[in-house]
């Protein structure tokens, strides 16, 4: 009989949801580029499909990585999907910053786009670089790195990727309160965005540290909150007003 750990099974859900709700944001964003070629409405469907494909990995990540099944293998586990998952996030980060800055900073929106790239890689290099990362209890960790007294990726993590996410959010929530008076759709579109963003930012920072499984698995649900509010705030705020 194989033995599966209960956080294992509900992280399957979560992530499983959190799939099919970007492959269906990313989807109707791509079409709706198609109908009306706006930049932002493509920009959205990149970063839909590419959390979705990070899922996916990380769903491989997980039954790699799960002692209880016979798939049981900490190289492809931990490495390969791991490592690709890590990448791709990395990737739907950014274009989270590159639509934010298109929709307030147009016309800087490439060399800003251009300095969270660089910053996302830094982060990304010492992920793969670590060699104190390993495997415990079913999840990716870290330990210290540099004799610093914590382990030093996970800390890089505070400089990189809380920046990342910040300035994105904040800059939506700054838009959300500027237009208010002259647009109250974009208004609500951008709040609702930011905080759809800081939920996504919540649980991607927790997915990297290396915690608790069961504190992991809670924090993943923040990927399906992150989706409805997205999904929510480019279909349908709109249509109601």
């Amino acid at each position: 009989m194989i033995d599966i750990p209960l956080e294992h099974i509900i992280s399957l859900i979560i992530i499983s949801i959190t799939i099919i709700l970007s492959f269906v944001i990313g989807k109707k964003a791509l079409n709706s580029y198609r109908e009306k070629g706006e930049n932002s409405t493509l920009i959205i469907a990149l970063a839909s499909f590419f959390i979705a494909f990070a899922m996916i990995f990380l769903v491989l990540e997980q039954a790699f990585l799960s002692e209880g099944l016979p798939l049981y293998d900490e190289f492809l586990g931990m490495t390969i999907f791991g490592g690709i998952a890590t990448i791709i996030s990395g990737f739907a980060v950014v274009s989270f910053d590159l639509f934010a800055f298109n929709m307030v900073f147009p016309k800087k929106a490439a060399i800003l786009t251009t300095i969270a790239a660089i910053v996302m890689s830094i982060y990304l290099i010492f992920w793969w670089a670590d060699p104190t990362r390993h495997v415990e209890n079913g999840e990716i960790v870290f330990d210290d790195l540099f004799g610093i007294g914590y382990p030093f990726t996970p800390l890089l993590s505070y400089f990189t990727l809380i920046p990342l996410f910040s300035i994105p959010i904040f800059v939506l929530l700054y838009y959300a309160i500027k237009v208010r008076s002259e647009s109250p759709v974009m208004s609500k579109r951008a709040a609702l965005l930011g905080l759809g963003g800081f939920a996504l930012a919540t649980a991607y920072t927790v997915e990297l540290l290396g915690v608790d499984p069961w504190v992991t698995t809670g924090f993943r649900t923040l990927f399906v909150i992150a989706s409805v509010m997205f999904y929510y705030a480019l279909f349908k705020i709109k249509e109601q007003e």
